[in-house]
């Protein structure tokens, strides 16, 4: 029983401190003397061989230990992997949210700019609306003076021809004087009244082609008049000469070959108190175009051509301003071009019998 008991805290002291203490190995000295070789041996073997297996379970537990640091190393890599791909998804996560704030800021100046240039230009089509009702009550007005214009010249029209309706001849000269006269005046008058209205539009406002219409109509209406009255006033030449000559001879006497020779010839005649009269004057057509209008303006200038001055166009088309003046012609060197006249005095080129002109507003510093 104390063999038993030795032998269990030797175990216990070789397991624990790895030799045995000196007390415990001078006891097993002296335990040796009192025992046989042989029994010390097999316990020394035992020890071994239970320290053997200690170390391997060590080892054992040692390489286990070793394989979970390695794995544990693995998945700390992982992590710290997976760390960094989480910061730099992080990162551009930052910068698209600081582009997103930026083009956010961006989109907001550009409201503000909208929402201020919205604000100006209501303004400024308020201040259109207004400036078009102006203008509409402008064009009311000059449009009331150009009825009355035109109402006065169709009623001095009827009044020239009830002085010719009732035979008095002596009057009518002067009344188709004063006629004309008026007419001028009122012709003048209309065209003051449009170019005033026309100086209120824009440079390239629509209504100037209306008004450019409206001016042309009126001075063909004007044209027209004259055409009438002269005609009128030859006819009326024409029939006081015939009763003239009628008078002249007595009633029952046929008139003699005396007579009938002291008559205008009827080529004469026709040539001089008939209505074709107005065609062999002399006179030039004038065709020409404005920066304001598409449409050709057509004017007659009583002038032959290879006569008409440039001063002779300026007054045919009246218009108030600075302008050049081109007109189509033929050059021997370079064949059909537009030609500008600068001169007053200058005579105009014709083309083809009339005179084609472009009238273009000067912009630049006048001449």
């Amino acid at each position: 029983m104390g063999m038993v008991l030795l032998l269990f805290v030797l175990n216990q002291a070789l397991l624990l401190h790895g030799s045995l203490p000196e007390d415990e190995q001078a006891s097993i000295l002296s335990f040796g003397d009192t025992s046989s070789t042989e029994h010390q041996l097999i316990l020394i073997r035992s020890r071994l061989d239970q320290s053997l297996e200690e170390t391997l379970d060590l080892k054992r537990e040692v390489l286990r230990h070793k394989q979970e640091a390695r794995n544990l190393q693995a998945i700390k890599d992982a992590l710290q992997q997976r760390m960094c791909v989480q910061e730099d998804s992080v990162l551009q996560l930052k910068q698209e949210l600081l582009r997103s704030s930026m083009a956010r800021e961006q989109l907001q100046g550009h409201n503000v700019e909208l929402e201020r240039k919205l604000s100006e230009r209501n303004k400024l089509l308020s201040d259109y609306k207004k400036e078009l009702g102006q203008k509409d009550r402008l064009l009311q007005q000059q449009t009331i003076k150009l009825d009355d214009g035109l109402w006065r010249i169709d009623k001095s029209h009827h009044r020239l021809s009830g002085c010719e309706n009732n035979g008095y001849s002596h009057m009518v000269d002067s009344s188709s004087a004063v006629f004309q006269h008026r007419m001028s005046d009122e012709l003048q008058l209309v065209r003051e009244a449009l170019r005033t209205l026309r100086d209120s539009f824009s440079g390239h406002d629509p209504q100037h082609h209306t008004l450019d219409t409206l001016e042309q109509g009126v001075a063909s209406l004007v044209e027209r008049l004259h055409s009438t009255e002269a005609k009128k006033r030859n006819e009326r030449k024409a029939s006081a000469l015939f009763s003239t000559v009628g008078s002249t001879r007595s009633p029952g006497r046929k008139a003699n070959h005396t007579d009938r020779e002291s008559w205008p010839s009827s080529s004469t005649m026709a040539h001089s108190h008939s209505s074709p009269v107005l065609s062999l004057a002399p006179s030039t057509k004038v065709l020409y175009y404005t920066d304001r209008s598409l449409t050709p303006f057509l004017v007659n200038i009583p002038k032959r051509l290879g006569e008409v001055t440039l001063q002779d166009f300026k007054m045919a088309v009246d218009r108030q301003g600075t302008f050049r003046y081109h007109f189509k012609s033929l050059d021997p060197e370079f064949g059909t071009v537009k030609e500008e006249v600068i001169q007053d005095d200058a005579v105009i080129p014709g083309w083809e019998g009339k005179i084609v002109a472009w009238v273009e507003e000067n912009h630049g510093d006048g001449r």
